[in-house]
């Protein structure tokens, strides 16, 4: 994978949940307490006292507060935590780092150490938070793709048992909650295909056009048909129809496994070696689409 490439690969916005990420800023502001108190290498480490230290953890959690969860506020569109990125996750942690490093220069210099200069103050405080930030920022990093990997793991075994007994519950529904009819879908240039709604695996967009995938007793058909997914999903409207990407329309019936990683999720298609990537945006809704058809087979 190219730099460019891996740069603008999928990353977590940290915990995606303010309550948890209060507590994740705390955690990280007592490790820089705790790194300074252990880790001497301070330009004035022979009069910094621990409540000097934890002055200092206090700048980091406010900072980090700060950045975290006030920003995304202020400016949503540009902490759109659906479209977070390596690149924008390396960008804040830099913003993170001058702000801390700033912020402790001037508290030095304000309540601490008024005679020393201030040039020599910033240098020293950025020097700490650079030998404090290596160490912190590897810990978070790997803390938070661990965490993203160990949910959707986590999530695609269950959708993964969920989707079992949809088909169990199908097969012993023969009707198949409504799946059961043919289908003729219209484009633009009034072209029309029809199959047997159940045989369909998916649909892939490519801006005004569809292509429709589906399988049936004399193997798997392509038809690609002039109309966006829009028009599509709006013509099958069916709930076992899911919009899992902006150009990826998926029949549930035709999921063989969900697999998760830290970067989301991907659907392999039944019987191909055909795989479906789940955009972060529909990540949850796809998974959250699949427990309540559950829930649906089950009290029909």
């Amino acid at each position: 994978m190219r730099l460019a490439e891996k740069l603008n690969s999928p990353f977590p916005f940290y915990l995606n949940d303010e309550r948890k990420n209060v507590i994740f800023i705390l955690f990280v502001s007592l490790f820089v307490v705790f790194f300074l108190q252990v880790y001497r290498t301070s330009h004035h480490q022979h009069v910094l006292t621990l409540g000097h230290k934890f002055l200092f953890g206090g700048v980091t959690f406010v900072v980090l507060f700060f950045n975290i969860l006030v920003l995304p506020r202020l400016f949503p569109q540009a902490f759109d935590t659906s479209q977070w990125t390596i690149k924008k996750y390396i960008l804040l942690t830099l913003w993170h780092c001058v702000v801390i490093g700033a912020a402790s220069s001037l508290i030095e210099k304000l309540f601490l150490f008024p005679d020393m200069p201030f040039w020599d103050l910033v240098v020293g405080a950025n020097r700490e938070v650079a030998q404090t930030g290596v160490i912190t920022i590897t810990i978070m990093t790997l803390f938070l793709r661990n965490n993203v990997l160990k949910q959707n793991l986590r999530s695609a075994t269950q959708a993964n048992r969920e989707l079992s007994e949809i088909k169990s519950l199908k097969r012993e529904n023969h009707a198949g909650n409504g799946q059961n009819h043919h289908l003729t879908l219209h484009s633009e240039t009034s072209e029309t295909l029809s199959f047997h709604l159940p045989d369909l695996l998916f649909i892939e967009a490519d801006d005004n056009y569809s292509t429709v995938v589906w399988k049936d007793s004399k193997g798997m058909h392509k038809k690609l048909l002039r109309a966006n997914l829009k028009s599509m999903e709006s013509q099958i409207n069916n709930d076992f129809a899911i919009r899992c990407h902006r150009s990826y329309l998926v029949n549930v019936n035709a999921i063989a496994n969900i697999s998760g990683n830290a970067n989301g999720y991907k659907l392999q298609i039944l019987d191909t070696d055909i795989s479906i990537p789940v955009s972060r945006t529909k990540g949850k809704e796809v998974i959250e689409k699949i427990h309540h058809l559950r829930n649906a087979m089950e009290m029909a």
